[in-house]
């Protein structure tokens, strides 16, 4: 009995996690800091600040390399679904957990950018500066969103 969804082997949902999966590396393969500006993650590499006194653009950059680590996890177990013979039964949601975590981090995004969430300080919760928005910080959410848009299309037709 063979229940493997074609939705899985679709050669969309490999281009999906490749997409997923960029971001990570992009950000750590030192492309950060140069011409094109610090990404996501910036603030948190070369940053001799002690922990409480960081700024708004440290704690940012931690939660987006946590956000892309996840993004990396599922990314590579998009990658698996075609070796661990997932049953079509998961495709749907697998898809809207991916989408999901897109939806999530092009919100933190733009809020960071924009309005400054708040994050911790030494006086409990402070309000936060806008980050920088840099051609970096736009290739990784460029990538997320064309990963997110294959899985998007996949979901319609599963």
């Amino acid at each position: 009995m063979n229940n493997v969804s074609s939705g899985f082997s679709s050669p969309q949902v490999r281009w999906a996690a490749a997409s997923l999966i960029a971001p990570f590396f992009l950000q750590l393969l030192g492309l950060g800091d140069t011409f094109l500006g610090g990404g996501l993650c910036g603030e948190l590499f070369g940053n001799e600040t002690p922990l409480g006194l960081q700024g708004a653009g440290f704690w940012y950059a931690l939660m987006f390399m946590m956000l892309l680590g996840f993004q990396l996890m599922y990314g590579g177990f998009l990658l698996l679904t075609r070796l661990l013979e997932m049953p079509a039964s998961m495709e749907r949601g697998t898809y809207l957990g991916a989408i999901g975590l897109v939806g999530l981090i092009s919100l933190l995004f733009i809020l960071t950018r924009t309005t400054g969430p708040p994050y911790p300080s030494p006086q409990g919760l402070a309000l936060g500066d806008t980050a920088p928005v840099d051609p970096l910080s736009l290739i990784l959410i460029g990538c997320s969103w064309v990963g997110g848009f294959l899985l998007w299309r996949l979901l319609k037709k599963a």
